[in-house]
């Protein structure tokens, strides 16, 4: 029996770590280590009709989703949690272009490590000029984040242009009735070359069969200088490692890319990104929280516990979470791409 191939790099050096049935169905799958470049993966691809409506009211594989709630008021959802950490950390990213654009010399000092500024290099406008901020949510799923940016209007003073990318009832309701630019899986691609200057993947990569493919086009995409924002599940984190494929996380009929901080910078620099590292606290908060969406009582006592820095600190060391790096697209001091993504 032939290795399986790897869905991020390609590689044939793999192995089986096991396999397990779906979370709602008795059909078997299995999940594949990549020696390569450190991808657990899962085959086969359950294909992508598992995502209809039932799936969005949380009655798949994934419980715990509620597009139909985040759609009518994300407020009242505790999605806000996540979308004020996205914010902050794209704020910072700026502000440190910013700074650097004012120096005009490229020395101007950076915040500490860990201060959850990305780019050490920035080609976003200076504070003078304050132009807009193009921002491209990729995977915009009911619309919260898209909806949360719209009524903040502007980041570091730059107003947002705002597109989504994502196809079924939720994109074509947030297209027709609230009035969003959204580029289904068709016109994605013939969006011109650096387009962008921040593009967010909130929670979209594991479910992707051929992530390498879309990450190729996410970078080509992104402005040099600009900021990738993307979430995903760690694989290395201790819960993680000591429950194996059995970790919640690994439900096989949906996630399918599974990422550890290696396997994810690997990605980031096969298509000229660089990884950087955040440090995340409503992201941390939020995961917690929406485990406990059918347990009201737990989810308040949580979210009293998660005010408290040494718990939010010690939940985010046992998953990972702010491990998992987001990304850059740096400029080469020629001017030119340092890799070009085609």
């Amino acid at each position: 029996m032939s290795a399986a191939r790897c869905r991020a790099c390609g590689s044939t050096d793999t192995t089986l770590r096991g396999r397990k049935p779906g979370w709602t169905s008795p059909r078997e799958y299995s999940f594949h280590d990549c020696r390569t470049c450190g991808l657990l993966f899962v085959e086969p691809f359950a294909g992508f009709e598992i995502y209809d409506d039932a799936y969005y009211r949380g009655e798949g594989p994934d419980p715990f989703v509620d597009y139909e709630s985040e759609y009518r008021d994300w407020r009242r959802t505790d999605r806000g949690l996540e979308f004020d950490d996205f914010a902050r950390i794209a704020d910072a990213h700026l502000r440190a272009g910013d700074g650097r654009q004012e120096a005009g010399d490229g020395k101007t000092e950076l915040p500490p490590v860990g201060s959850s500024v990305l780019s050490p290099v920035s080609c976003l406008p200076s504070p003078a000029q304050r132009s807009a901020l193009r921002w491209l949510d990729f995977g915009c799923g009911a619309g919260g984040f898209l909806k949360y940016l719209r009524a903040r209007g502007t980041i570091n003073g730059h107003p947002l242009e705002l597109t989504g990318h994502d196809v079924g009832s939720y994109a074509d309701l947030l297209a027709r009735t609230d009035g969003f630019r959204i580029l289904d899986l068709a016109a994605l691609p013939r969006e011109p070359a650096a387009t962008y200057d921040v593009i967010s993947m909130i929670e979209v990569i594991e479910h992707l069969p051929a992530p390498s493919e879309q990450l190729a086009l996410v970078a080509r995409l992104l402005k040099p200088g600009g900021l990738l924002l993307l979430t995903t599940g760690n694989l290395d984190g201790p819960v993680a490692r000591r429950q194996g494929i059995h970790y919640g996380y690994c439900a096989p009929e949906i996630h399918v890319s599974l990422f550890s901080p290696r396997s994810l910078a690997h990605l980031y620099r096969a298509h000229g990104l660089v990884p950087h590292p955040v440090r995340y606290r409503g992201v941390v908060d939020f995961k917690v929280l929406k485990t406990l969406r059918h347990r009201p009582a737990l989810r308040a006592l949580a979210r009293s516990a998660l005010t408290l820095p040494p718990v939010r600190a010690l939940v985010d060391r046992l998953y990972g979470v702010s491990a998992m790096p987001c990304a850059t697209k740096i400029q080469a001091p020629n001017g030119q791409n340092p890799k070009k993504s085609q």
